[in-house]
C-alpha cells in the first residue's frame, strides 16, 4: 500500500475554492476542477519513491492487479477515480463505447494525428462510462428526457422556433425526431443563431417567472407533481438563461432544453454510460469511471468539438433521468455497482471491514482521517489524501473517524 501524489487540472469550469479546501492548500487563483486518482496514462498518480503507477503496474501486473484483473482487462488498471469541483457548466459531450473507441483511436493513429494533438478525438482504445457520486448538492443533464414533458417545457416558452421544434418532436419515433432536431439545431450559425439565442435566453426569463408563479399557485396540489411546470422547469429555464449569456453564440446552449434535469442530493449518484450526451453545471463530488480520456464535444466549451462524429455515436433514445441507486445501503455506508465491469464504489464511515477483499483499490478520504491495514502495513490518511492497495496487499479494514470513497474492480 502507499499514499498516492494526485495531479490537480485547472479548467475553466473548476473552482477557485472548494478543491483548495478539500486537499487542505491553499488557493492558487485557478479554477481547479479534477483531481486525478488512477495510473491513466495522461496522469499518473505518483508513488513516494517518484515513480508513476502505471510503470508499477506494467513491472509487475499480476502482483498489483491480480491475475483475473489481468486476464479481463489486461495489464491495466481498469478504471480511473476523480474528484470534480464544478463551477460553470462543463461541454456538452458524448462519450463513445469500446467497439467505436476502437475504431477511431486505429483511424486517428493511421491519419498520423498526435495523442496530444488539441483535434484529437480518441486518445485511447476504451470506453467511458462513468458514475458521478455527490458529495454535495450537485446539479447536471444527462440523456434526452421523454418526448411528451420536453414538448411541454418547449411550449412554456411561447416561442415560434420552440413550438416549431415541439411539433417536428411529435412528428414520429422519438430517436429519429431527435436525431433530426439535434443534428439541425447544431449546424445553426451566423446571425441567425445569435438572433434566436437572444429570443430563448429572454423567452426562458419569463418562462422561469411564469413557473415560479406557478409553482406556488399550485404547492399544495400533489397532481401537478408529473407536470413540467415546477420545480423542475424553474431549473432547466434558469440554466438556460444563464447558459445563453455565457455563450450567446453556442447552438449547443439550445440542446441542453431536450435533456433530463438532474438533481443530486449529497450521497446520491448518477451514471452515465456510452453514447448518453450529458454537461455537468455544478457541485462537488467523486466521479469513477472505465479508464479513458475519450470524449466528444458538441457545445459549452472553447476546447475542439467535432459535432459530426459526435452525432454517429450518440444514442438518441430517451430515457429516465440516469440516476443511480446503490446495491446496499445502510445510515453510513453505501455500495454502487453500475452495469459495467471496470468499477465499482464503496462510499461509508469506519470501521469498513475488507470493502473489497481483493484486486486492485483506492481508498479517498472525504472527511477526517482515517487508517488503512492491511495484513503487516497501517497507514494513516486524512482528508484529501488517497491510498492505492494492489491485489497483494489482500484484505484490509480502514478505521477511525472520516469518510472515505473505495474504488474497485466488482467481484
Amino acid at each position: 500500500m502507499f499514499i498516492m501524489d494526485n495531479t490537480i487540472r485547472d479548467y475553466a469550469w473548476g473552482s477557485t475554492e472548494q478543491m483548495a479546501q478539500f486537499m487542505g492548500h491553499a488557493p492558487t487563483g485557478k479554477p481547479q476542477a479534477e483531481l486525478w486518482i488512477g495510473a491513466h496514462d495522461g496522469d499518473p498518480s505518483m508513488l513516494p519513491d517518484g515513480r508513476r503507477l502505471n510503470e508499477v503496474i506494467s513491472e509487475d501486473a499480476a502482483d498489483v492487479l491480480g491475475n483475473r484483473v489481468c486476464d479481463i482487462f489486461g495489464e491495466r488498471l481498469p478504471f480511473l477515480m476523480k474528484v470534480l469541483a464544478v463551477n460553470e457548466p462543463l461541454s456538452l459531450q458524448v462519450h463513445p463505447s469500446s467497439e467505436r473507441a476502437r475504431i477511431g483511436h486505429t483511424r486517428e493513429n493511421g491519419e498520423g494525428i498526435p495523442l496530444d494533438a488539441g483535434h484529437r478525438n480518441y486518445k485511447d482504445q476504451w470506453h467511458k462510462p462513468e458514475l458521478i457520486f455527490a458529495v454535495t448538492r450537485f446539479e447536471g443533464m444527462a440523456g434526452f428526457r421523454e418526448i411528451d414533458k420536453t414538448v411541454e417545457l418547449l411550449k412554456l416558452l411561447n416561442l415560434k422556433w420552440a413550438d416549431s421544434v415541439a411539433e417536428q418532436l411529435q412528428s414520429g419515433p422519438a430517436f429519429q425526431t431527435l436525431r433530426t432536431v439535434v443534428t439541425e439545431t447544431l449546424a445553426l450559425e451566423g446571425r441567425k443563431l445569435t438572433r434566436l439565442l437572444s429570443q430563448v435566453g429572454d423567452a426562458a426569463r419569463h418562462a422561469e417567472a411564469r413557473a415560479r408563479r406557478e409553482q406556488l399557485r399550485h404547492r399544495s396540489h400533489r397532481n401537478k407533481s408529473q407536470s413540467m411546470v415546477g420545480p423542475e422547469a424553474v431549473r432547466v429555464f434558469a440554466r438556460v438563461g444563464d447558459l445563453v449569456r455565457r455563450y450567446p453564440k453556442d447552438p449547443g446552449v439550445l440542446v441542453t432544453l431536450l435533456l433530463n434535469n438532474v438533481t443530486l442530493a449529497p450521497g446520491e449518484a448518477m451514471f452515465v454510460n456510452a453514447g448518453v450526451v450529458h454537461a455537468y453545471a455544478e457541485g462537488f463530488g467523486v466521479e469513477i469511471m472505465a479508464s479513458s480520456d475519450n470524449v466528444l464535444r458538441a457545445g459549452l466549451t472553447p476546447k475542439h468539438m467535432d459535432v459530426e462524429e459526435l452525432l454517429s455515436i450518440t444514442n438518441f433514445t430517451p430515457i429516465p433521468p440516469p440516476r443511480w441507486d446503490p446495491s446496499e445501503r445502510t445510515a453510513d455506508f453505501c455500495y454502487i455497482e453500475p452495469p459495467v465491469a471496470e468499477f465499482c464504489l464503496t462510499v461509508g464511515r469506519p470501521p469498513l471491514r475488507r470493502v473489497p477483499a481483493t484486486g486492485p483499490r483506492a481508498v479517498l478520504v472525504l472527511e477526517g482521517e482515517v487508517e488503512v491495514v492491511a495484513r503487516d502495513e497501517r497507514i494513516a490518511v486524512r482528508r484529501g489524501q488517497s491510498v492505492f492497495i494492489s491485489h497483494h496487499d489482500g484484505p484490509v479494514d480502514i478505521v477511525g473517524t472520516g469518510r472515505v470513497a473505495v474504488g474497485a474492480v466488482p467481484a
